[in-house]
This record gives structure tokens, C-alpha cells and sequence, in this order.
């Protein structure tokens, strides 16, 4: 009977997917018939969970069915937005009928109608296996989790003092259909968790964080590749470092950022900068095309990036993910972009319009966001250095449409003739990213790594990675100082 049971639940599933499909079209084809030139329905249905651990117990858990649509509009050359949590056929229609009414009256007073640049559109199924299902795995399961990681970091350092574990998960289902035909089913999830833990000796504080997550495995991505033991000892030696580093020398030096400083250079200082609705506020407008770095320096951001935490096969406007080169051997050479942006000036479009849910307008986000590889060994990365810093990893900062920027470095050594030496306590930098960019001068081929993280952007977050090979700067750019 197993089998059977087993067969006619997912014959069940199946129709009711094909139900819902065939409820979102008709409203799609409902509101073209009102006059709509354009209608797009996200529709989703995901089971999240929040854990958060600190010092030994439990503040908060949740999880919870977060289920709706967002209904978006074009009417009379503009856009009119509803969300809704009602999929009736009813409630799908009364939705569209009321973004019709929206974008009909706010078209009136628009002067230039928004025009979408063209696609294909695309029948397609995602589907995504995982071993074990976090909203499945008992919230007891998780709290242990914690706890070892808490007991942990205690027994491999005395001086841990204080520990913080957030983790939170999502897995479920979401649909595209436009009056396009564009019909996409995607099973989506991920896994993410943020530790940050404190030592103290001496009356000296400080802390480190690690990151951690996946969006192609399930729980078991915490008992294989980031194992309580793993994660444990990533941060007490970092809080170690940071206890009996030396304490930093102010001023400018030649530097090596190590990948993921790298990586936040890229999508704070620079990625931001690239994104088409931020680029003519930003320090890069006016400069596509012209050199903003030296020959042999590439920077891309990348939705097909196997691996990545920002990857996906379209975006949320069913638009195939691309490899966009940003910076193509010194040149600025593209933005990131939506189907308005492209119509509006003919650049390419770059499957970069991402919603974080059903709640909100998509907007134009990065992936995955890196340097990639250039020419020097590791070794020779160092070659030259009397004295500077490599910077390891970032402990957090921000970041300005000027291409200003300040980061925070929890992981960080002296370079003495060529040579690491005495690791360093409480460093920060800071400089201009486009001034930064211009003073590279090497790129390492060997060490790589990919860091993840969530993005936010008017008022929305959205799963990213960046990262990138060591990369060395001359002195000047770069400034540095204490704790940011």
C-alpha cells in the first residue's frame, strides 16, 4: 500500500500545481482583456525558520507558511503593484482588477510610458532535491546544533565569553506566469547562519563573525561542511588573532586583501555602483566604456555561478540569469539590469530584477559578485612588499554611492619584507573604490574563495556571494587605522 500511497500523493501535488498554474494564466489573460500591456503574477508558498542561540539558550524560535502573490501591472505606460495572500480564482482576479485601476490612474500624470525591452518567454520546472528538509528537521535538532557549537568554541579557548547563532531557513515553492506565457515553477530554498563570538582578556573585547550557508543543500549542509567543529575553530582562532595581534600602524601602505575583503569591495564599493538604477547617483556614472582599472582586471557578477548563493536559472521577471563582465580588462564595460531599464536604453538585459518575496517590487540586484583570476602566484603576490598589511577577512563596514567606503578587518597580518608576520588587532581601511581600483597592481591566481551573505536594498534582502582571487595595491588607495 506504501507505494500506492506514495504514487497517489504525488499525482495529487502534481495536479494541484498544474491547478494553480492554470488559475494564475487566467488572471494574467484577465488583465490584458482590461488593456493591460503587460501582466505578471509571483505566486509562492515557503516554510521559513528563524533560531536564534546566545550563551547558552534559546532566545527565540519560529517557522512559519509564508504564502501570496504580487501582482504587477502595465497599464497606461506605467506600473501598478498589489500583493495578495488570497490564490482563489476570485481573489487572483480582484487583485489584477485593482493593479489595472491603480496603473490606469497614475499613468495619466506620467509623461514618458514605460516600454519593456523583449523576451522569450519560457515554460520551464526547477527542481531541487535536498537530503534533508530544514523545515522538517526538529527545532531540538537545531538547538543541539548550537549548543555544541557554544560548547565548542568554550573548550578550545578559556577566554570565549559570549556567543550569538542566528539561523535561518526556507524552502518551498514559487511561480512566474505572465500574459507573455511565461510559466516557470521554481522549488527554492536555502540554508544560512550567522555566528559571532566574543573573547575578553585583560579587559580587552573583541569579537569575530563567520557566515555560513547554501541554497543547494538542506540541513545536511550543517553535519557535513559546516560542522559545529569546523565553524568553532574558523572563529576562536580569528578571536585569538585579534587578542594577541599587534596593534595597527596608522596611515597608507601597500596592502593584499585576501578573497573576501575582496569580495566586499566588489559588491559594496563597486557592485553597487553598477547597478543601473543606482549608476547615474553613483561614481561611475558617465564612465561606461572608459578605463577605471589597469589592463587585466575583471570584475563580474555572475547568476549562473555554480555554487553561488545568489545563482538562479531566471530572474523575477523570467529572464535566464547571465555572466555579466562589470569591469572587462581595466574597462567598465556593463550594468546590471531590469526589462524597463533595458527597453528604456537598449543595454543588454542581465537577469538581475529580484523580489525578496511576494511583498515586494523587484528591483535590480546582484548575484554573485567577484574579481576573477589574473596572473601572479601567491607568492609572488607578496614579492616586493617592505611593509604593508594583508587583509584576510572582513569583520563588517559600509559603503557610499561616492565609492567611499570603510571596512572592518577581523583576520589580518603584517608583510615584512615579502614575508607574513605578527597577525594584528582591531584594523580597518578605508579609501575611494574607484581611486582604489586604479592603483592595483597584481592579481593572484591561486587562492579563491566564494563568501555568502544577504544584501539589503530598499528595504529588501536578497542572497548573494562575493568574493575573488588576493589582489595587491600599491601604497596610497588604501588607508588604515584602528577599529572601524
Amino acid at each position: 500500500m506504501y507505494p500506492f500511497r506514495l504514487y497517489y500523493s504525488l499525482y495529487c501535488n502534481i495536479l494541484e500545481v498544474i491547478h494553480l498554474i492554470e488559475k494564475l494564466q487566467k488572471a494574467a489573460d484577465y488583465g490584458e482583456k482590461l488593456g493591460a500591456t503587460y501582466v505578471e503574477l509571483r505566486a509562492e508558498s515557503v516554510n521559513r525558520s528563524n533560531t536564534q542561540y546566545d550563551d547558552g539558550r534559546v532566545r527565540s524560535i519560529s517557522q512559519r507558511i509564508e504564502e501570496g502573490v504580487a501582482i504587477r501591472i502595465l497599464a497606461e505606460g506605467t506600473w501598478g503593484f498589489v500583493t495578495s495572500n488570497d490564490l482563489s480564482s476570485g481573489g487572483l482576479q480582484s487583485s489584477v482588477k485593482d493593479a489595472y485601476s491603480l496603473a490606469s490612474r497614475a499613468g495619466k500624470a506620467r509623461k514618458e510610458p514605460i516600454k519593456l525591452a523583449e523576451i522569450k518567454p519560457v515554460q520551464d520546472v526547477i527542481t531541487l532535491k535536498v537530503k534533508r528538509n530544514p523545515a522538517e528537521v526538529d527545532p531540538q535538532e537545531k538547538i543541539a546544533y548550537a549548543a555544541k557549537l557554544w560548547e565548542e568554541t568554550q573548550r578550545l579557548d578559556p577566554r570565549i565569553k559570549a556567543i550569538t547563532i542566528q539561523m535561518r531557513d526556507g524552502m518551498g515553492t514559487k511561480y512566474l506566469v505572465t500574459n507573455e506565457g511565461t510559466q516557470i515553477k521554481t522549488d527554492a530554498g536555502h540554508v544560512y547562519m550567522v555566528t559571532t563570538l566574543t573573547g575578553k582578556e585583560n579587559g580587552n573585547i573583541t569579537s569575530a563573525r563567520a557566515n555560513s550557508g547554501s541554497i543547494s543543500q538542506g540541513w545536511e549542509f550543517y553535519e557535513t561542511t559546516k560542522t559545529p567543529e569546523i565553524v568553532a575553530e574558523q572563529l576562536v582562532r580569528r578571536v585569538k588573532m585579534q587578542l594577541e595581534g599587534n596593534t595597527p600602524k596608522p596611515g597608507t601602505f601597500p596592502c593584499v586583501l585576501g578573497s573576501t575583503v575582496v569580495g566586499t569591495l566588489a559588491h559594496e564599493a563597486l557592485g553597487h555602483l553598477a547597478e543601473a538604477d543606482l549608476t547615474l547617483q553613483s561614481a561611475f556614472a558617465g564612465k561606461l566604456n572608459q578605463d577605471v582599472a589597469p589592463k587585466g582586471v575583471t570584475m563580474v557578477d555572475d547568476g549562473t555561478m555554480k555554487g553561488g548563493f545568489g545563482s538562479a536559472k531566471y530572474d523575477d521577471e523570467g529572464v535566464p540569469t547571465q555572466r555579466v563582465e562589470l569591469i572587462k580588462d581595466g574597462v567598465f564595460n556593463a550594468l546590471l539590469t531590469d526589462r524597463e531599464y533595458a527597453g528604456k536604453t537598449g543595454l543588454p538585459l542581465s537577469g538581475s530584477s529580484r523580489a525578496e518575496d511576494f511583498r515586494v517590487y523587484p528591483l535590480m540586484r546582484m548575484r554573485n559578485t567577484i574579481f576573477e583570476r589574473g596572473d601572479l602566484s601567491d607568492e609572488e603576490i607578496f614579492e616586493g612588499i617592505d611593509f604593508g598589511y594583508y587583509c584576510v577577512a572582513y569583520m563588517g563596514g559600509s559603503a557610499d554611492l561616492n565609492a567611499s567606503f570603510q571596512v572592518g578587518v577581523q583576520e589580518a597580518y603584517e608583510i615584512t619584507n615579502g614575508e607574513l608576520g605578527d597577525s594584528v588587532t582591531n584594523l580597518s581601511l578605508s579609501g575611494i573604490a574607484t581611486e582604489a581600483l586604479l592603483q592595483i597592481d597584481g592579481v593572484g591566481k591561486d587562492t579563491f574563495e566564494l563568501g555568502v551573505g544577504r544584501c539589503g536594498k530598499g528595504g529588501q534582502e536578497a542572497l548573494v556571494s562575493d568574493g575573488g582571487p588576493l589582489i595587491r595595491f600599491g601604497s596610497g588607495p588604501l588607508t588604515f587605522g584602528g577599529k572601524a
